[in-house]
């Protein structure tokens, strides 16, 4: 049998850059009627179990505008290697009891672990658009160049947009298997890249990204676009002892 520090050792070495900081995305609904219970588990019990472990820097859960899934909460990392950590794997495999029966009803689950290869700008937007895309395949440095060069300049002179972090999922650490993901009803969705637009307007950003971003642009900048979704900040918790420097690494730009 494996043993979990043996697994992280495995994943690890699959792991990028770990001088960036690295974030946990996740989106998800729960059937009607859990709507109390399922932010008392997150707020009592959930957000203190994994702030408390190394690695984890902040949390912040959202509630959509329009459309779904209804919850996105992000979890800041020193790095995405926090994510296939010892520690993080043993919370994963010994859920609290309120965590599995929870869990047993979380719907449309999409969870990413991510790394943050560029960012523009800093704080904290009490509103977010995410923008789900991914590369062209072979032309994945074009689109960040893209993204770094052209987009995301452009966007930043919007005086709405507050921070534009790009996040690129690692498949290896996402798909890594776990009790708390064989809980969950279905099969986890992952994200290929995210564009994530902090923000203080969110119908002003919208239509800043109408106006940017052309359809059938991909074959120039190498970067394809998919679905916006629109959220609110609803909660916001940084970890106990965590050191303004490192708060810092994740509400300023990164080159």
């Amino acid at each position: 049998m494996v043993t979990v520090e043996a697994d992280a050792d495995a994943r690890l070495s699959i792991v990028g850059d770990a001088g960036r900081p690295g974030v946990l995305f996740v989106l998800n609904d729960v059937p009607k009627g859990m709507d109390e219970e399922f932010t008392r588990w997150y707020h009592q019990e959930h957000l203190t179990e994994r702030l408390a472990l190394p690695g984890f820097v902040r949390a912040r859960r959202y509630r959509s505008v329009e459309g779904q899934p209804n919850y996105m909460v992000v979890y800041d990392c020193e790095s995405v290697e926090t994510l296939a950590s010892a520690p993080y794997l043993e919370r994963l495999a010994h859920p609290s009891p309120w965590t599995q029966k929870i869990m047993r009803h979380f719907l449309n689950m999409e969870r990413s672990a991510c790394g943050e290869t560029w960012a523009a700008g800093e704080g904290t937007g009490g509103a977010a658009i995410v923008t789900h895309c991914k590369p062209i395949q072979g032309r994945e440095d074009d689109a960040r160049r893209f993204i770094r060069e052209e987009l995301g300049p452009r966007l930043m002179q919007n005086t709405c947009i507050v921070r534009i972090a790009l996040w690129e999922t690692d498949a290896g650490v996402t798909g890594a298997p776990s009790m708390e993901r064989e809980l969950r009803p279905g099969k986890d969705a992952l994200a290929d890249w995210v564009l994530f637009i902090e923000c203080t307007d969110l119908a002003q950003v919208a239509l800043a990204l109408h106006t940017h971003v052309l359809t059938g642009e991909g074959a120039r900048t190498g970067l394809l676009l998919g679905s916006w979704l629109r959220y609110q900040l609803i909660y916001e918790r940084h970890a106990t002892g965590d050191s303004p420097a490192t708060s810092n690494r994740h509400s300023k730009g990164t080159p």
